[in-house]
């Protein structure tokens, strides 16, 4: 099927949309939320500032929109279907090397920000019933020597700081032995933190 002029307009808006956020995540993530401008993200974009606010309206739309996108794009590759959890965590990894600034940005600058800590709110939230809902199905209704919600969100909170740590400093050859490192302290954490010895390798 021949692709119209509309089609084609719409897909050239779509993938400048995403290259703008990308930009924007590298810009704002280096400089911090409050010391970026739009003329920062515009030059470094190499387009006017008319652009940007043609396509957000507003700086503070931009960041929205960049934390958003994060956010659902890690939503969406935790929720496939896995054989078992550590494929999402390869997954998780995985978008945090495409968008590492996008990563830095939600983890380091927007979690504790009174108007952009939504997008980690919701993160958080979704990863730690996620995590619980794992832990029931390897574990059971087992009792735990500490309360099972704090578990889920210690994990969670050291699964995100850990990528974003990970794709800062990390050589992305050494990303399997790094999934290997994650994968067994997170199963030290379950199982320990309910008076449990983890499964031996």
């Amino acid at each position: 099927m021949t692709k119209t002029y509309a089609d084609l307009m719409g897909e050239h808006r779509k993938a400048r949309r995403v290259k703008l956020l990308r930009v924007a995540a590298d810009v704002i993530s280096e400089r911090g939320i409050h010391n970026t401008t739009m003329d920062d993200v515009a030059e470094q974009a190499g387009v006017s500032k008319v652009v940007l606010y043609r396509y957000f309206g507003a700086k503070n739309k931009l960041v929205h929109a960049v934390l958003d996108e994060f956010v659902e794009l890690v939503l969406e590759v935790d929720q496939e279907p896995a054989d078992w959890w550590t494929e999402r965590m390869t997954r998780t990894l995985k978008v945090a090397r495409e968008v590492p600034s996008a990563m830095k940005l939600l983890v380091r600058h927007a979690a504790h920000d009174p108007e952009y800590g939504v997008h980690f709110e919701k993160l958080e939230r979704a990863l730690v019933a996620r995590v619980e809902e794992r832990q029931a199905e390897i574990l059971g209704d087992t009792e735990a020597v500490i309360e099972g919600t704090l578990i889920s969100e210690t994990i969670t909170a050291f699964l995100l700081d850990a990528y974003v740590r990970w794709t800062e400093t990390g050589d992305p050859a050494d990303d399997e032995a790094f999934l290997t490192w994650l994968t067994r302290s997170i199963r030290g954490i379950a199982y320990y933190w309910r008076g449990m010895n983890p499964p031996q390798d």
